[in-house]
């Protein structure tokens, strides 16, 4: 497994976030894409608003693996003000609550937005899930 910072020339090296996977709204499961919610360590600097590329660093698991990450207030639904940290860990389905997980955020996809609805919300996901993997491949990270 390559290391978390990306070979590839014009990307700046990740940022690393550290944090406890907590319980959400599970909205992310229902729309097709669970998530890992975190609760950043205790006076950790986030990134600014956006979605994005990430390797993800599991407890006594020795690969990475692929995810796309949400950092923000998830404008598309009106009872959610504070900024979330999401991760949609890529061919992963296993239950994290409790654990500590590393996000190494390789690259910026896109600003977030406010969608009309979660039909609209579910496409651009699904949009930012091919060019997160796309974008790992390149880098040369495969599913473990």
């Amino acid at each position: 497994m390559p290391s978390p910072t990306p070979p590839e020339p014009g990307l700046a090296p990740p940022i690393v976030i550290t944090g406890e996977v907590v319980h959400g709204e599970k909205r992310g499961r229902a729309m097709g894409f669970p998530t890992a919610n975190i609760a950043p360590t205790p006076g950790s600097k986030l990134p600014p608003e956006g979605v994005y590329c990430c390797l993800v660093r599991l407890p006594q698991r020795p690969a990475m693996f692929g995810a796309t990450v949400s950092v923000g207030s998830n404008p598309t639904f009106a009872d959610i003000t504070s900024v979330r940290v999401e991760a949609h860990i890529h061919d992963f389905d296993e239950q994290l609550y409790g654990l500590r997980l590393e996000l190494h955020l390789v690259h910026r996809l896109r600003d977030m937005h406010r969608f009309a609805g979660p039909a609209e919300l579910i496409a651009q996901m699904q949009r930012d899930v091919i060019s997160s993997r796309q974008l790992l491949a390149r880098l040369g990270v495969a599913a473990p």
